[in-house]
């Protein structure tokens, strides 16, 4: 994995490692980690909540140390989306959520593309492409596993040729989480 690929994964897990809003009566709270992380990072919140047969809300919020970022690039601090239910997951396929991780990674990617230029070589003002962009949620209580499946491409300057097309990130991003303890928010006040 390149550097830039650590930087988004570890981008993607620290924006999303921060307290979410209150959760609603038909939400749960869960504490998601990154698989692997478990007992090695501090969890995150993610309210999920069922909503009928067939779909779902899920609730991200960003956090306050992101909340000037996110303002600067046009963006909401707080994520929500509906899902549908496809077989025993839910889906996310959201023109909003791929507006929001083309803008976050072009905006990482921009200072990559213009540090270290190679003399002659002139600096790409094109962003990142983002050529899928899915949160696939499965809910088995008392667990939630939330997957973010990404495919973000963006083009590296070449000194005598056309850009060449680098993947960003292509894989998922797994997260796994536990219902929060009714005491938990309340402690931590």
């Amino acid at each position: 994995m390149d550097a830039l690929q650590y930087v988004f994964r570890l981008s993607a897990v620290v924006a999303l490692w921060l307290a979410a809003a209150p959760a609603t009566a038909d939400e749960v709270p869960y504490l998601m980690y990154l698989k692997g992380t478990e007992g090695k990072a501090a969890p995150f919140r993610v309210l999920w909540g069922e909503l009928d047969d067939s779909t779902g809300r899920i609730t991200i919020d960003l956090g306050f140390p992101y909340e000037a970022w996110l303002k600067k690039l046009g963006l909401g601090r707080m994520l929500t989306y509906d899902a549908k239910l496809n077989r025993r997951d839910y889906v996310v396929r959201d023109p909003a959520l791929t507006r929001f991780v083309g803008v976050v990674a072009s905006d990482m990617v921009r200072g990559a593309q213009q540090t270290n230029l190679p003399p002659g070589v002139t600096a790409i003002t094109t962003g990142a492409q983002v050529e899928g962009a899915t949160l696939l949620i499965t809910p088995t209580p008392p667990e939630l596993e939330v997957i973010v499946r990404l495919h973000v491409t963006y083009p590296v300057p070449q000194k005598a040729a056309p850009p060449v097309v680098k993947d960003l990130v292509n894989g998922d991003l797994v997260f796994l989480g536990q219902p929060e303890p009714k005491d938990a928010k309340q402690k931590s006040r």
